[in-house]
């Protein structure tokens, strides 16, 4: 069974619109983390903040899943239509615009290095919640 190779204008379109969906799911993200953050900074009560240093952990993995599978999407719809419409001039100029090594697409840095960053700093400040609590549980026993 034969496919036909889709137009490049049908390509475009998917691409926008899961750049769309990717652009709207890290602005959420963004926000969420940001709220969060803040919550730990204003809260001086530790069990508030270990609770939201494990909600924080959680919303970030699931933005690091949700993002990556994005990219991917993105990317793989990238291949196929250069693949199938390299002579399509405007994406020529884009391509010669585009840095060469590494970062190709804002969205590859978006999506990869910034949800990782995000999640260390969830980590870092759940480990100093866990070691609070093991120092207040430490001093309880003695």
């Amino acid at each position: 069974m034969s496919r036909d190779i889709p137009e490049a204008s049908e390509f475009r379109q998917r691409i926008m619109r899961e750049d769309d969906l990717f652009n709207t799911r890290t602005t959420v993200f963004l926000i969420t983390n940001g709220l969060l953050m803040t919550a730990v900074g204003i809260s001086d009560d530790f069990a508030i903040r270990l609770l939201i240093s494990i909600l924080g952990t959680i919303v970030t993995i699931s933005w690091m899943i949700f993002s990556w599978q994005n990219w991917n999407v993105i990317r793989q719809l990238t291949i196929e239509y250069r693949k199938h419409h390299s002579e399509n001039y405007i994406e020529s100029i884009v391509q010669k615009a585009l840095f060469k090594p590494g970062w190709k697409r804002p969205t590859d840095l978006i999506a990869k290095p910034l949800p990782i960053m995000f999640l260390i700093t969830w980590i870092v400040l759940l480990l100093i919640q866990c070691l609070k609590l093991l120092r207040i549980l430490s001093q309880g026993a003695a």
